[in-house]
């Protein structure tokens, strides 16, 4: 069986197979229907680099080295495999069209990587071709399709019809410049998705549909505020989908708790390859197949550094509750850059500055937002002292490094170190990025 995997940026589960129908996405839509969607994926961080190295190795970011991102200095731990890598050993021809940020190019392991193109438009001619005239002759083949989209700059443009149906998720303010910034969103979400309609397009023409598993998620949450780069549902909770036709039902839904982590040993199951004794996560295939599957009960996630900041957060969640450990209280949650620029100071003040406390508990039953936090609770004090255990005990089994203290930032690495500033130091928590340039609506 070959592989034709998908991999967006900052896409969370925005789409209309998701539930959220206004969302203009018809060929992921029809994707799903053709196979399986896993109704509660998680991400293992809310951040490109770490998200991703957890999808290619099977382990947690804390585990396999990748705790920042890869052009700020940080690496796998050396000896660290990869998926493309032990595909590579299995016998796979390898491919990468467009965007990854696990490694430096210089350190990729695929047979064949291009990855001069990032953009959505530039790199589907490339997959295109290599489809149409030399996948069949390189079968079995694994092919990494990725996009820049949906990470911002947006840019400007939105439909006026789509504006009009934009939702805002609870957890931002519904004002015009957030459902315009929204709008973007969408838009961008609706050129990817055409141009992921024309990569499947072109495997079936190619003769190779029905011996290909399609694999299609996203790195981590939407680049809005409370969402990416925090541990929050709109940070952590991520697309999966899966096509196999022959092996998984279409129109499958599953709402058991899954983790990036599970993707590695999913994939070598469905292709007969032996797991790797290290790898953490567990294979989804039973699931699909119809045999035996123990259930998580839970998932965790961390943040430790993006850029220059250091940030260092665990959580625990259950299908019920969720436990935030903030390893430095008292600052604000981090806002990326650009987002930060479109909204401004005022409005990111009178939103996002409340100061994180320590532990945070959320119940997502009846405040899925995560708005009240119950750590303080009397009621809750039971509940709260199990997650901590939970977690405490999975990141001692993981050897996870926070618990001897702060982890230090490899030194910085490429231009971006240069132009990655705080606003108002320590007392204003986000990042202005200026190579963005001129980035808010017009007033109008």
């Amino acid at each position: 069986m070959n592989i034709l995997q998908f991999i967006w940026h900052d896409l969370g589960d925005n789409l209309s197979c998701y539930g959220k129908p206004e969302i203009p996405s018809p060929r992921l839509q029809a994707l799903a229907e053709e196979g399986v969607v896993f109704e509660n994926n998680f991400c293992t961080a809310p951040q490109c680099s770490p998200a991703r190295g957890s999808i290619m190795t099977g382990r947690y970011p804390h585990t396999n080295g990748l705790m920042g991102l890869t052009h700020r200095g940080w690496d796998y731990t050396p000896g660290e495999r990869d998926l493309p890598m032990m595909l590579n050993d299995a016998g796979f021809s390898t491919h990468l069209f467009g965007f990854q940020h696990e490694r430096k190019n210089d350190a990729l392991t695929y047979t064949h990587h291009d990855t001069a193109d990032r953009n959505c438009d530039a790199v589907t001619p490339k997959a295109c071709a290599f489809l149409a005239s030399e996948a069949a002759k390189q079968q079995p083949f694994y092919v990494n399709v990725g996009f820049t989209e949906v990470h911002r700059n947006f840019g400007l443009d939105y439909d006026d019809e789509v504006l009009a149906k934009v939702k805002v998720p609870g957890f931002l303010p519904d004002l015009p410049v957030v459902r315009k910034d929204l709008a973007t969103f969408y838009e961008n979400i609706r050129r990817a998705d055409a141009a992921v309609g024309k990569i499947l397009d072109a495997l079936k023409a190619a003769g190779l549909e029905d011996e290909t598993l399609v694999l299609f998620t996203t790195d981590h949450g939407m680049p809005f505020p409370r969402a990416k780069m925090s541990l929050y549902d709109p940070g952590i909770k991520t697309t999966l989908l899966m096509r196999a036709p022959g092996f998984i039902k279409p129109g499958t839904r599953i709402d058991h708790l899954v983790s990036h982590i599970d993707v590695l040993p999913t994939l070598f199951d469905a292709v007969g390859i032996e797991v790797p004794g290290n790898v953490r996560g567990r294979s989804l295939w039973p699931l699909l197949t119809g045999e035996l599957y123990e259930p998580r009960t839970e998932i965790i996630a961390e943040v430790n550094w993006h850029g220059g900041q250091y940030d260092p957060i665990r959580c625990i969640r259950t299908d019920r509750t969720k436990y935030i450990h903030n390893f430095a209280p008292g600052r604000p949650i981090l806002i990326q850059g650009p987002a930060g620029q479109r909204y401004g100071a005022e409005l990111i003040d009178k939103y996002f500055s409340a100061r994180r406390p320590e532990h945070e508990l959320y119940d997502l039953e009846t405040d899925p937002d995560e708005q009240n936090n119950l750590a303080g609770d009397p009621a809750m004090s039971e509940r709260l002292a199990e997650l901590q255990t939970r977690l405490r005990k999975i990141l001692e089994e993981t050897n996870d490094p926070l618990l001897e203290g702060d982890i230090p930032d490899p030194p910085g690495e490429g231009d971006y170190a240069s132009y990655w500033h705080t606003r108002r130091g320590a007392e204003f928590h986000y990042v202005c990025d200026t190579d963005f340039g001129e980035y808010p609506f017009p007033e109008s």
